[in-house]
């Protein structure tokens, strides 16, 4: 592999990716096949809270290095919900020495939770498609305009071997990583790559609508008592442009880890409110915000103030030893800005 020339992934370098700083060595679908093939025992990390898209990637990707005869495993610092247990049936378990550290639809070292003192430092290549991505590995496949990470692995797959290394598991995998960052295809994220992509997974005959069952309609008795509380407290700011949802980590645990995703789509589907905001307690008492944008506001700018960053319509920040008064309201205050 050619170390010496730096290449972006796509196959122009996004307006919104110019000028940013980053550590890592930018690397192209060749670069990252041929590290891949030239190296064995691979760890694959997914971010905390994990969601499909991270599990599709981790676990197609998995199973694509498994039949290339790779020894790999995927781990993640929170539990992964039953919901996923048909990618967990795509893996062999294999026990073995790591050697590569590969991170999946990660941001920022810090979203890998508990993992992070454990790995953070130790992963050398990393595969995302968020435009705020921190460099914090050794090399890095980005796409910034795609609508999952789990794009950008079907392509990295078809650079490995092409379609004789996909089969319904793997498409099951990242169709569900597509389908669910994309909010089941309705998402301004979605382009025509992203459905042709859907479609060319379809034709290995899994079945996606009992993916998208599970992932987007099927909600457990908890979940709708969550829904109801979510309803009755929501709050409004910034002339009702703005919908704010808080959740404490006591109401959390009366609920599935896989129940509370999904939450940040509820404030955005109010009539007028152009940015929906949810904040949750995490366990260590910090808690996390999630905002999605009905408009032209770019939240991935508001939450870089706080140190966050994701997607001009979705991202996300922390805050931590504050109240969520306080985090209320400095979030509010930027949206305000935002907004005018």
């Amino acid at each position: 592999m050619n170390t010496a020339k730096i290449v972006t992934a796509a196959a122009a370098t996004d307006d919104s990716d110019r000028g940013k700083k980053m550590t890592s060595e930018r690397i192209g679908f060749r670069e990252t096949a041929d590290f891949l093939r030239q190296h064995d025992n691979y760890v694959i990390l997914s971010h905390a809270n994990p969601d499909g898209d991270t599990l599709g990637c981790a676990f197609a990707l998995c199973r694509t290095l498994q039949k290339l005869g790779k020894k790999a495993k995927n781990i993640c610092a929170d539990e992964i919900s039953h919901r996923y247990d048909f990618m967990k049936e795509a893996v062999e378990v294999q026990e073995f020495d790591p050697e590569v550290y590969i991170s999946v639809d990660v941001a920022d070292r810090k979203l890998l939770g508990d993992f992070d003192k454990l790995y953070g430092d130790k992963i050398e290549l990393a595969i995302d498609h968020h435009v705020s991505h921190v460099g914090f590995a050794k090399m890095l496949l980005l796409e910034p305009h795609a609508a999952a990470a789990a794009q950008t692995v079907y392509k990295l797959i078809f650079e490995l071997g092409g379609s004789a290394l996909l089969d319904e598991k793997t498409a099951a995998c990242l169709y569900t990583g597509i389908s669910t960052d994309s909010g089941c295809f309705k998402y301004s994220c979605a382009t025509p790559e992203t459905h042709r992509i859907a479609a060319e997974l379809l034709e290995y005959g899994f079945d996606h609508a009992h993916i998208d069952y599970v992932f987007f309609d099927l909600k457990t008795k908890a979940r709708i008592a969550l829904e109801e509380q979510i309803y009755r407290d929501i709050e409004y700011y910034c002339g009702g442009k703005c919908a704010l949802v808080s959740l404490t980590r006591e109401q959390l645990e009366t609920v599935d880890s896989e129940d509370s995703n999904g939450l940040s789509a509820i404030p955005r589907q109010i009539e007028g409110v152009e940015v929906g905001v949810v904040i949750k307690q995490r366990r260590n008492g910090s808690w996390k915000a999630s905002l999605r944008s009905n408009s032209e506001v770019d939240v991935q700018k508001i939450c870089a103030v706080f140190g966050g960053g994701g997607h001009v319509k979705a991202a996300g920040c922390s805050f931590y030893n504050t109240s969520l008064e306080s985090a209320k309201k400095q979030l509010v205050a930027e949206i305000g800005k935002a907004l005018e």
